[in-house]
């Protein structure tokens, strides 16, 4: 069995198309599906030829995950369709976010790798109850206990929210094959992902790296390229900017990615991006560094308030020890 770094480090190489130099080929594998990362790695593999490589075995498993994600994806993208189609009926013309971007745009015969649990689209907040309504008559049912509104016969959740003001930029109008929706600028795209994670999911807090939107972010950089200097002049505070250059800091190491040099040279983002590196290669050993940033993000939240002190006692004490020991890492590392 190989150390959590060597396979990390594998599962990068192989997902930027380079050869997986490591014997145990399994361990870089469990990584990919713990990341949700395994499609992507097999089309970057097959991609540069590296994926004959590997042991028949290998191969004939990540040929069958991302065939079975392909098919996948074709069904949310034909389900999104629909729901763009019904909103655009009922006159209203959604924003796309996240997995539904690339959904919406690929061309018929190229899907992306991908792998999507739900579909996020926004409306405009004098326009929720109409799109609700709308969506209600597809079948669409809310999901107990979930943001999100869901049927039987489909393979995500299709989460309906309130567009926000104050994102980077106004979303571009596009229409494809006779449907029309609002897709965020890039720059907008690259903020929604780096917040979400580092400072909603507290994870520059926290110590953890989401691998799969790190990846989606080097995609989107080399795809569309990110004004990184003009997203960095948007952010509110010094600590958003702090969260920004680790995440890029890790963009740079991982997939060589090209960002400002003179934010990576400060001690704190130096710090920080050591201590996500540290603990994602050596578990065990940086598990006391997790353990303090699980604390310092619980203060933070506690003195922030954040609809903490409205929880039953129950579930802010199972919510407590889920922060603390890590049993909500989900996909990160």
């Amino acid at each position: 069995m190989i150390r959590a770094g060597n396979a990390l480090e594998a599962l990068i190489a192989g997902l930027r198309g380079g050869p997986i130099a490591t014997p145990d080929v399994r361990a870089v594998i469990a990584l990919a599906n713990h990341t949700l990362l395994t499609p992507a790695l097999f089309s970057s593999l097959a991609r540069t030829g590296e994926i004959d490589r590997l042991p028949q075995d290998a191969r004939e498993y990540l040929s069958f995950i991302h065939e079975s994600n392909r098919q996948r994806n074709l069904r949310l993208r034909a389900q999104l369709n629909e729901a763009v189609a019904a909103l655009n009926r009922c006159g209203i013309t959604p924003v796309l976010l996240k997995g539904a971007v690339p959904l919406f745009l690929s061309p018929v015969d190229r899907l992306p790798s991908r792998m999507a649990s739900d579909l996020d689209v926004s409306v405009e907040a004098a326009d929720e109850l109409r799109a609700r309504a709308c969506l209600e008559r597809l079948g669409y049912v809310q999901v107990t206990g979930a943001r999100g509104m869901a049927r039987p016969q489909d393979v995500g959740i299709l989460e309906l929210r309130q567009s926000r003001a104050g994102g980077f930029e106004t979303p571009n109008l596009v229409e494809r094959n006779g449907l029309l929706a609002k897709i965020p600028s890039v720059q907008s795209r690259a903020l929604h992902w780096i917040l979400h994670d580092l400072l909603k999911e507290g994870d520059y807090w926290r110590g953890r790296i989401d691998l799969r939107h790190l990846h989606d972010l080097a995609e989107l950089a080399e795809a569309e390229g990110v004004d990184w200097k003009a997203l960095r002049a948007s952010l509110p505070d010094q600590t958003a900017r702090n969260a920004l250059d680790a995440q890029l800091l890790a963009l740079h190491q991982f997939f060589d990615i090209r960002i400002p040099a003179e934010w990576a040279r400060r001690p704190i983002v130096r710090l920080q991006h050591w201590r996500r590196v540290f603990t994602a290669k050596h578990p065990v050993m940086g598990a006391p560094l997790r353990l303090a940033g699980n604390v310092a993000w619980g203060v933070r939240r506690v003195s922030r308030g954040d609809g903490l002190t409205r929880r039953r006692p129950v579930d802010l004490a199972r919510r407590i020890v889920r922060t603390l020991f890590d049993l909500d890492i989900r996909a990160k590392v």
